[in-house]
């Protein structure tokens, strides 16, 4: 009965992110620096694919009193307004979001229940912070060796003073605390609510293969340190790990864990595995082919026979084949005895053990009970 419980629960949940994927808002954001009594309007559309009774719309968060829906329904989906009409002053600054929901309709009175699909476009309102007061994103892309590396800074004046910014980026190789590039900025004179979005390329093209850190420090009267880690790839798809115990008698799965190191796709990718004994080729197969994604780390699979092999120790060179380029590893791999055979040696090791303890306590008390006979005769 429980077994059967969870399974409906399991059935009803996956019917629900079904059904989700089928409500649709757009756009999903608008922002908007606050001012006193503002007033202005949105447009939105929004669609249900798995609903016969149309979406259903509201709006949530702290100021949706606010906030006016042009309607409430649409009975095919479509465009609707929204209107907002601030007022002269909101107390707390910061970020207000207003939530501008569509939910399938259900034709039914609790339509906003579990079971209907819903999404939320958003409107962010921003309220300046007393005096001078800055926030800012950074953003770094992976690369491949020899390119250069782009990057979004942007800063937002969020106080209600103007600020003077001065931004730069520093980048260095991570566990490292040297600076190998810098990029410097010209001072930047920032009103109320301006926003300042700095993109370009960093000097990476000689950099070698690895890891790195790049640091974006904003001074505009504090100072605000963002980091963003990025990879410069090189072309290489890398054995990560390999299954290195087969069990005799069988056909074997010999799965290889392998890594792309590239900043861009690298398709067909297989390896050819050679085992062989003391220098002297015993068997060879090839996996399936796979095709990989930036920097994925993915298993790729072929099937090793032990059919005729004796239990012991072997070597496996495993060779991986990509896009004109290999790469190889020599490595140790065993086969073992299988474990049932391995089962009954413990069984039968175990018996001889048991025996012999019995022997030797059947030998030790005769040998008492000689002794005790003798004893008594003497007396």
């Amino acid at each position: 009965m429980k077994r059967s419980l969870v399974f409906l629960i399991l059935i009803t949940l996956s019917l629900q992110l079904v059904q989700s994927s089928g409500v649709g808002i757009t756009p999903v954001y608008y922002k908007e620096f606050f001012e006193p009594g503002l007033t202005k309007t949105y447009s939105f559309h929004a669609f249900a694919t798995n609903s016969e009774d149309g979406v259903d719309l509201y709006i949530k968060g702290d100021l949706a009193e606010y906030v006016t829906l042009s309607t409430d329904h649409l009975p095919d989906g479509g465009n609707f307004k929204v209107e907002i009409s601030l007022p002269d002053e909101i107390a707390i600054p910061g970020t207000h979001k207003i939530y501008v929901g569509a939910i399938e309709a259900s034709g039914a009175e609790g339509a906003m229940v579990g079971g209907i699909a819903a999404i939320q476009g958003r409107i962010d309102i921003l309220v300046p912070y007393p005096g001078k007061y800055a926030q800012s994103i950074f953003k770094m892309s992976n690369i491949n060796q020899g390119e250069e590396a782009p990057y979004e800074l942007e800063i937002q004046s969020l106080g209600t003073e103007s600020i003077i910014v001065n931004p730069k980026i520093e980048v260095h190789k991570i566990g490292s605390t040297e600076v190998i590039i810098t990029e410097k900025f010209p001072e930047i004179n920032m009103e109320s609510k301006e926003t300042q979005n700095i993109n370009g390329m960093l000097k990476t093209k000689e950099l070698p293969p690895g890891e790195y850190i790049a640091y974006a420090t904003i001074e505009w009267g504090e100072t605000t340190i963002l980091n963003q880690t990025f990879r410069v790839g090189e072309f290489l798809v890398d054995i990560v790990d390999y299954d290195y115990e087969f069990e005799q008698g069988k056909i074997n799965p010999f799965r290889i864990e392998v890594e792309n190191k590239w900043n861009t796709r690298i398709e067909e990718v297989f390896a050819t595995v050679s085992i062989t004994d003391a220098g002297t080729l015993i068997t060879d197969f090839k996996t399936v082919s796979v095709d990989t994604k930036p920097w994925e780390i993915k298993n790729i699979t072929g099937y090793f026979d032990t059919t005729n092999l004796e239990a012991k120790r072997y070597t496996a060179k495993i060779i991986l084949s990509y896009d004109g380029a290999t790469t190889s590893k020599l490595v140790a791999i065993y086969v073992h005895e299988p474990s049932s055979k391995t089962y009954m040696n413990y069984i039968i090791i175990a018996s001889i053990v048991a025996i012999l303890i019995f022997t030797i306590f059947i030998y030790l008390i005769w040998k008492v009970n000689k002794l005790s006979n003798q004893n008594g005769k003497k007396k």
